[in-house]
């Protein structure tokens, strides 16, 4: 019995340091990939702040055009209340931002929660908490 279980550690052992090296780029890979979807979420947060935008309808109304021109899709909800920033990458991945409307006369936000598709799974992080 303890040697099947030894057997079993040595072999477990083996798996963690053959598949090592991915984990690793799979981390790495997760790093530049939310660094990235900060840095859109900043910019979005930019367009909004700069040109005092406080709906989705507004957001939606003022850059539709300009997105679509680099292949960005702009989608507005059926309440006007929320705005889809699709932005679909190479290898089947995409990122999913939500621009909702300000509350109480303020600015728009770009929600911290972006759905995405990375190394071929799909999942929704807060970008700020990971």
């Amino acid at each position: 019995m303890k040697q099947n279980t030894d057997e079993r550690r040595r072999k477990i052992d083996e798996m963690r340091e053959r598949f090592a090296p991915l984990r690793d780029y799979m981390a790495q890979h997760r790093k530049e990939t939310l660094e990235l979807m900060r840095r859109r979420h900043a910019y979005y947060t930019k367009l909004i702040t700069d040109a005092e935008i406080k709906t989705a309808e507004e957001f939606y109304e003022r850059y539709r055009e300009q997105f679509l021109m680099y292949g960005i899709k702009l989608k507005l909800s059926d309440n006007k209340k929320w705005c889809s920033v699709n932005l679909e990458l190479e290898d089947n991945d995409y990122e999913n931002y939500r621009v909702v409307d300000g509350k109480n006369d303020a600015l728009a936000k770009v929600s911290p929660k972006v759905a995405f598709n990375d190394l071929f799974h799909n999942d929704e992080v807060n970008i700020f908490t990971g």
